[in-house]
C-alpha cells in the first residue's frame, strides 16, 4: 500500500500522464526534495519510468494508484458521488465555455463566464475539502491560474504546457472519477 506522499506523487503522474519534477511539485504542492525522494523510490520499485527527467507511470504504478483510490475512498463514495453529480453540471458548462473560448479569438465575455464557472468550482472544492483534504490543492491551483489570467497571461486558460485552468480541470475530473469508482483508465486497459 502506498503512503499518502507516494500516492500524491504517483497520482500526479496518473493524472498528468507524464511530468517532470517541477510540474509534479506544482501539482501536489509538496517540497521539492520530498517529491524527488518519492520519484526516486518509485523508480527503484519499478512503478515509474524516468525518461531523462520526465516521469511516466508503469503498470504497477497505475495499479498502486487505483488500489489506493479504492482503499482510501470506498467509504466516502456515497457522499462524494452526490457532490460529483453536481460537479457534472459545472463540467458541462465548463466544457462548453472552453470550446467557445478556443474558437472565439479571445472574447472577454466568454472568458469572464468561464472564470465564473471556475470560481464556482473553487467554492465547491472548499465544501468537499473536509472529506478529501487534498482537493484544497486543486482550489489553490485554480486560484493561481486565474490570477495569472487576470494579470494578462491568457496562456493559463488552456495552454497544455502550463498549469492552466483547462489542465487543472481535466486532472480534477480524472481524479473525482477515480474517487467515485469510475476511472476512465483501468489497469486492465493498460496490460
Amino acid at each position: 500500500m502506498l503512503t499518502e506522499t507516494e500516492f500524491l506523487v504517483l497520482n500526479a503522474l496518473y493524472l498528468k500522464k507524464m511530468g517532470g519534477l517541477s510540474a509534479i511539485v506544482e501539482c501536489v504542492r509538496l517540497p521539492e526534495d520530498t517529491v524527488q525522494d518519492a520519484l526516486l523510490e518509485a523508480v527503484r520499485k519499478g512503478q515509474i519510468f524516468d525518461m531523462n527527467g520526465e516521469f511516466l507511470l508503469d503498470v504497477s504504478g497505475r495499479r498502486a494508484v487505483l488500489e489506493y483510490y479504492v482503499s482510501a475512498y470506498l467509504e466516502k463514495r456515497p457522499a462524494v458521488s452526490e457532490w460529483y453529480e453536481k460537479f457534472e453540471v459545472l463540467n458541462a458548462q465548463f466544457l462548453r465555455l472552453v470550446s467557445e473560448w478556443q474558437t472565439s479569438d479571445g472574447d472577454s465575455r466568454v472568458l469572464n463566464q468561464l472564470l465564473k464557472v471556475v470560481e464556482r468550482q473553487v467554492a465547491a472544492l472548499r465544501r468537499i475539502e473536509s472529506d478529501i483534504p487534498r482537493y484544497g490543492v486543486y482550489a489553490d491551483r485554480f486560484l493561481t491560474a486565474m490570477e495569472r489570467v487576470d494579470l494578462g497571461d491568457k496562456s493559463f486558460v488552456t495552454n497544455p504546457r502550463a498549469d492552466s485552468i483547462h489542465n487543472i480541470w481535466f486532472e480534477f475530473h480524472e481524479d473525482i472519477l477515480a474517487v467515485v469508482g469510475r476511472p476512465r483508465e483501468t489497469v486492465e486497459d493498460v496490460e
